[in-house]
């Protein structure tokens, strides 16, 4: 039985009394990690977790609005991964490399949710205040870090935006399969990132 049948029919995400709009987040998730985008719809996710058609519609106007919340909830947990992979890492090289690791390796393993977060779909985050806001923590992770450096504030911002375009750039062809580790003779994503940052690693002091 696919991922979505079970869904489905056990109700696995059936939810709580005053916590729909999670259980629903929830459902989303696990139907766009078997189906994508296209297999997600708010009559799917009522049917998931055993509530009426109208019920999602008190809480996400329509596709759109439910897909905003989806990706926020994908920035939100990407940041805390982020977060915790570099917790106790003392210098500003070791913490950048925990930090774009982490980012490639929750794209990796949650590639239908990272796409959906820098889809065209979303590319209007005015739209999504709180979208807009949550998409930013894992850039503002990276700038904190090398905030840290005895550098101008302006130099900071120049080098956060290079570290975070290499992270993000090197993360999208990941993805897609335009490059594979393997052919970095990289055993693993933490060897590949130390590769990658080693060059730089004259501005991360």
């Amino acid at each position: 039985m696919s991922a979505v049948a079970e869904i489905v029919h056990q109700k696995k995400f059936k939810y709580h009394h005053g916590d729909l709009r999670s259980a629903l987040i929830e459902a989303a998730l696990a139907v766009l990690r078997e189906k994508g985008m296209d297999g997600l719809s708010l009559r799917v996710l009522a049917k998931a977790t055993g509530v009426t058609q109208a019920a999602p519609y008190s809480h996400f106007r329509d596709k759109d609005d439910l897909l905003a919340a989806v990706a926020e909830t994908g920035f939100q947990r990407l940041a805390l991964q982020m977060a915790e992979e570099a917790t106790g890492r003392n210098s500003v090289q070791e913490r950048i490399e925990k930090l774009m690791a982490a980012y490639v390796r929750f794209a990796v393993a949650n590639k239908p949710l990272f796409q959906l977060m820098f889809s065209r779909e979303l590319a209007v985050m005015k739209d999504y205040p709180t979208l807009a806001m949550t998409a930013g923590k894992s850039y503002a992770l990276i700038s904190a870090t090398l905030s840290k450096r005895q550098a101008s504030a302006e130099d900071t911002r120049f080098l956060t935006v290079m570290i975070w375009s290499l992270c993000h750039g090197l993360t999208t062809l990941i993805v897609d399969e335009k490059i594979k580790l393997e052919q970095f003779g990289a055993a693993n994503i933490d060897a590949f990132i130390r590769r990658t940052v080693a060059p730089f690693s004259g501005e991360l002091v």
